[in-house]
């Protein structure tokens, strides 16, 4: 019999005698949550090098990302407490910063990454013992990521033979960015009706200030 990721988590977790209502829930949103920490820090590392280089427009697109993944973090370990879990704390950033051109490669490799594997697993995982909030929890992030797609994608074409024209045109092109702070979801518009990812009202959406981490 195959045995998953899922199942292998729930099987040491009861042979350790942990009496978990959600084992492969939990299992799996502790993963996410540090996930998503990291690569929180790694945005807020990214832009602050691209200030430094003078990428403002690049620096602000990393702020953004970085809010975003923060919030699915947050979320993750909101949901671990009302199962009475133990979270997954930040810790110290431990994210080697490179030059901006080397951060937005390395970016948009991994938001690609993230977008068609990672949380494609992770939602699996979350569905083996249905639990609403949790598979919510992580489609939501999910279609955050996949907001970012588009830009992610022109930059990953087009970054390592025309990296100035790229820098040039999103601090062009980049006014301000409003950020959902119940699910991440990240427009570069306010948004007149409902969110498009968690439905909640646009009252909860905020525009980020370019500078929020530092």
């Amino acid at each position: 019999m195959k045995v998953t990721v899922g199942g292998t988590l729930f099987l040491i977790l009861h042979r350790l005698g942990i009496a978990s209502s959600y084992p492969i829930t939990t299992a799996t949103l502790q993963t996410a949550s540090a996930a998503e920490w990291r690569a929180h820090r790694r945005y807020v590392s990214y832009a602050r090098v691209a200030r430094t280089e003078e990428y403002d427009g690049i620096a602000y697109l990393f702020t953004a990302l970085a809010t975003s993944e923060l919030i699915h973090a947050q979320n993750y370990n909101r949901l671990l407490v009302s199962y009475g879990e133990q979270t997954v704390e930040p810790g110290r950033p431990d994210v080697p910063a490179d030059t901006t051109k080397a951060n937005l490669i390395d970016a948009a490799e991994k938001e690609i990454r993230s977008i068609d594997i990672v949380y494609p697993d992770i939602l699996r995982r979350v569905r083996i013992e249905a639990v609403d909030d949790a598979v919510l929890a992580v489609g939501y992030a999910w279609e955050s990521h996949k907001q970012h797609r588009d830009i992610i994608n022109k930059v990953r074409r087009w970054t390592p033979g025309h990296f100035e024209a790229v820098a040039r045109r999103i601090h062009e092109t980049t006014d301000r960015y409003y950020i959902c702070q119940l699910c991440g979801s990240t427009l570069l518009e306010q948004p007149q009706a409902d969110c498009p990812i968690c439905r909640n009202s646009p009252r909860h959406y905020r525009q980020i200030s370019p500078t929020l981490f530092g």
